[in-house]
């Protein structure tokens, strides 16, 4: 289980390195929409240019109505730039923003046309030329102002405090309202203040215009590139510095009131009008302002494996992962989620004029339960496990009380001759106490041994008798006593039996010693069960044999001891 869920780890790290590298059908299709887009933008530019070209030649050759015919086509094309705000801005109030820029531009442009071929009165002509400062003005504010939205969502409105942005440029448009009466704008010679003819000179409010204008377009395009988030390169992120930067040349050179820039481009209106637009677009071009245009090469190319189709079924647009799908299937995952194969799975919903459908790829999900089942069995196999250790623990810990219990005699026995022994006064009082150490010893090994071969079985063979048997025979000859041992070599007995006659043999050794010189056991099956037959030769006389009081004792003349107990398994067990 452990190499396999190291081969699933090695699989998903396999598995993100290949989804980060597109396939190459996958790439030139991407490469395709990227053309497609970037040639669909070239033509735009170029229909812009020839439209500002052709206002221009407008205005060189002195058309007749010029001013109305280069104002229809800079109205047009302001408004088609509005057009396109309003539908690739999601940001709602960025968008108010630049549409009520736009519309603020096209009021500029129908003030000039006003001017300067409607209006006839000296004082009208003025109040429109002053009317002129409303769009100069406002149109750089609004540009601060839609930076405060950008990280904000629709549902958070600003704080209070941020209206006052507005008070500068109401202010200064205040102060060139005005300047009839104090001439801090404009400064008109003696006796042409009321006509407000061309020869006039820059005041110092007329600086603070243009350095609120200056710092607006400054303020907006340096903290665009700041706080944009976009992985561009730096010239591209400073775009919009190229417009604005033409706009203050351009503004000097006005300001200069150089000859050739009058004959040149000598409307500042269309100008300024111009180069705001350029600015905004420079900016939603780089993602300074976000935008959502490219819906339909982005889902070209996306990696979701989508489809969307008309009211009828019909596939309008394809991702380029999506599979082939059939109309039952699509109607039936309209709503709903349906089982395409193992590993993926088919959503649908209804849209305008159709429907959207993905498809979803869970063979990672797949792999991970599948993991998450295997990982459960295993853990149910390590529960078993730990579940038999246990009991198997709690056995073992019965059955040593068990052994203890019935061993606690002889090794109480053993302890006192351990601390005899090392008061021996002699050798032969230390032999001797070795020798029934060792007797002793070797009960509690076999008895233990009976102990956990009886639990397993009511029945065993009697060869597991005849080797506990043997080997207390053993140590007895090794201790100098000479024994003889008979049991059945092959058969079977049950397991209370054999315990019976084990300990009684025990019993019978423990009674007679020390002083026992021979000993013969024989254990056989009977009509009556399980019967014990004994002889001993020794000098010591046993009362009784301990544990077994019904066993029969009988001396010879010879100093014979005859001991017999049948049946046997109704004694100690």
């Amino acid at each position: 289980m452990r190499v396999n869920f190291v081969k699933y780890l090695q699989i998903r790290q396999n598995s993100c390195i290949i989804k980060e590298i597109p396939p190459p059908a996958t790439r030139h299709r991407k490469d395709t929409a990227m053309t497609k887009m970037q040639t669909r933008k070239l033509y735009i530019a170029l229909a812009v240019t020839a439209l500002v070209v052709c206002a221009a030649l407008i205005r060189v050759l002195y058309l007749p109505y010029s001013s109305f015919w280069r104002t229809l086509l800079y109205n047009a094309l302001i408004g088609a730039w509005g057009a396109s705000v309003w539908w690739r801005i999601l940001q709602r109030q960025t968008r108010n923003c630049l549409l009520l820029a736009a519309a603020l531009m096209l009021l500029w442009l129908d003030l000039r046309l006003i001017r300067f071929d409607f209006a006839q009165s000296p004082t009208a002509l003025r109040r429109l030329w002053y009317a002129y400062y409303i769009p100069m003005l406002l149109i750089p504010t609004l540009a601060v102002y839609a930076l405060f939205y950008l990280d904000r969502s629709q549902s958070r409105p600003l704080p209070k405090h941020r209206y006052i942005l507005f008070a500068v440029p109401a202010a200064l448009f205040t102060l060139v309202l005005t300047n009839d009466c104090h001439q801090l704008v404009f400064a008109f010679p003696p006796g042409q203040e009321v006509s407000g003819k061309p020869e006039y000179t820059y005041r110092f409010g007329y600086y603070l215009c243009v350095s609120w204008i200056l710092f607006c377009a400054v303020f907006t395009v340096v903290y665009l590139v700041r706080r944009c988030r976009i992985p561009h390169t730096g010239y591209f992120l400073w775009l919009p510095l190229v417009p604005i930067g033409a706009a203050v040349v351009y503004g000097v050179l006005y300001i200069l009131q150089l000859p050739w820039l009058r004959r040149i481009a000598g409307d500042m209106t269309v100008v300024q009008c111009l180069t705001f637009t350029a600015a905004f677009e420079a900016c939603i071009q780089c993602g300074l302002i976000q935008s959502n245009t490219g819906y339909s090469d982005f889902f070209a190319v996306s990696p979701v494996r989508g489809l969307i189709t008309d009211s009828r079924f019909v596939p309008v647009l394809a991702s380029a992962g999506a599979q082939p799908l059939t109309e039952a299937q699509m109607q039936q995952a309209v709503g709903n989620t349906v089982t395409l194969d193992r590993t993926t799975l088919l959503h649908g919903h209804p849209i305008t004029g159709g429907y959207i459908f993905w498809q979803e790829d869970i063979s990672e999900l797949v792999e991970l339960l599948e993991q998450m089942r295997l990982t459960q069995e295993e853990l149910n196999d390590i529960g078993d496990i730990i579940q038999a250790e246990t009991a198997q623990k709690a056995k073992w810990l019965q059955l040593s009380e068990q052994i203890e219990a019935v061993t606690a005699r002889q090794l109480a026995r053993i302890r006192q001759h351990l601390v005899a022994l090392q008061t021996a006064p002699d050798a032969e009082t230390a032999q001797r106490l070795l020798r029934q150490i060792v007797i002793l010893g070797t009960y509690i090994k076999r008895r233990s041994n009976l102990v956990f071969v009886c639990d397993k079985a009511e029945v065993i063979d009697t060869t597991e008798l005849r080797l506990s048997l043997f080997e207390s025979a053993e140590s007895l000859r090794l201790c100098g006593i000479r024994c003889a041992v008979q049991v059945p070599a092959a058969g079977q007995m049950p397991a209370r039996c054999a315990v019976a006659v084990y300990d009684a043999f025990e019993a019978i050794l423990e009674a007679t010693l020390p002083g026992v010189q021979n000993l013969l056991f024989c254990a056989q099956e009977t009509a009556q069960g399980w019967s014990v037959r004994c002889s001993v030769q020794g000098v010591r006389r046993p009362d009784a044999i301990p544990g077994f009081p019904a066993m029969q004792r009988e001396w010879d003349e010879d100093g014979l001891l005859y001991l017999s107990l049948c049946p046997v398994e109704g004694e100690r067990v």
